[in-house]
């Protein structure tokens, strides 16, 4: 329905966006930062077509330089980004997270009234999207002794739930509302309904990850169809914020004894980064890493298999061959 309706209403004309030299120097400075950061050339690239598009307001509508603006002319752009632009909140949201970006990276305090002031008026609810790194089973391994040496009540559920999410490539929400109905406990096949494309899809585990997950369901407390895997202590479902503070809390503390590298950033969303690319890695053609990770674009699947780290793999295996 959204598609025919893109394709049949008319589209408000917009006015041709005109380059100049002016703007010329803040792309180039901002492409600078972020390549320093080790943006995606694909993401450098769109957040530049959005950047144009505030330069083109800022000097050829303002007739002010970036660094002149003030809290007053960010509102007139974004009543200029829905009313004539005809944007939609969420791409408003897009270029408010950008440009905080963009001004945190050229070191000019102007945009920071207009972001507190926005914030305080929940104008923007959006967050500026993070990039986290990948996680490999050494550095896993390292994780998982962390917590089955700690002193929780829970290490081993806790443990049991990591690993299915890294064999899996579920995201957490996904392992957190399986239920017994969902698993085939001989076979380590889960069927998960609750996902964020609205797509039933099924997942497996290993022999390994099944055998010290069938271990640990003897001691939940609730084992009827309708209930939770994965309980607390009460035999509810575990909270989400939990198991990310347990794999972030042995992250941490791995990375103060050395054992992590420091500017690796890892989370517990990690684990299905890294079954992506060790899937791709291990020769799985990209359409079927798509389908098993439901990805709803390919696009999505192929940020993983240009990752940095397979890269970097690759050259190690070409060398070899020299």
């Amino acid at each position: 329905m959204d598609n025919l309706k893109n394709m049949v209403l008319l589209k408000p004309k917009r006015d041709p966006i005109e380059e100049m030299s002016e703007m010329d120097v803040w792309i180039s400075k901002f492409r600078t930062e972020r390549e320093f950061d080790g943006i995606k050339e694909g993401t450098i690239k769109k957040d530049i077509d959005r950047l144009k598009v505030f330069l083109d307001y800022s000097f050829n509508r303002l007739n002010k330089a970036p660094d002149e603006l003030r809290t007053a002319d960010f509102v007139k752009y974004f009543n200029y980004l829905e009313n004539e632009r005809k944007n939609t909140r969420s791409t408003q949201n897009r270029y408010f997270n950008l440009l905080k970006v963009f001004y945190r990276l050229m070191r000019v305090p102007n945009f920071n009234d207009f972001a507190d002031e926005s914030r305080e008026r929940k104008r923007f609810n959006g967050h500026e999207v993070q990039h986290y790194d990948p996680i490999y089973p050494d550095h896993l391994n390292e994780i998982l002794l962390k917590i089955v040496e700690s002193k929780s009540r829970t290490k081993f559920r806790d443990v049991v739930m990591i690993r299915l999410l890294w064999d899996t490539g579920c995201r957490v929400s996904e392992v957190l509302k399986l239920k017994y109905e969902d698993c085939d406990l001989s076979e380590g096949s889960f069927k998960l309904k609750n996902t964020k494309t609205k797509e039933e899809r099924v997942v497996v585990c290993s022999k390994d990850t099944l055998y010290v997950l069938n271990n640990y369901l003897e001691y939940n407390i609730k084992k009827g169809s309708k209930d939770h895997v994965f309980q607390n202590l009460s035999g509810e479902m575990v909270g989400k914020a939990w198991i990310s503070k347990i794999f972030r809390n042995a992250v941490n503390e791995l990375k103060k004894d050395g054992k992590l590298p420091q500017n690796k950033k890892l989370v517990v969303h990690s684990l299905r980064h890294g079954r992506a690319v060790d899937l791709l890695d291990k020769g799985t053609p990209i359409d079927i890493v798509k389908e098993y990770l439901g990805h709803k674009s390919l696009e999505t699947t192929l940020f993983y298999s240009h990752s940095q780290e397979r890269k970097n793999k690759m050259l190690k295996n070409i060398q070899k061959i020299l």
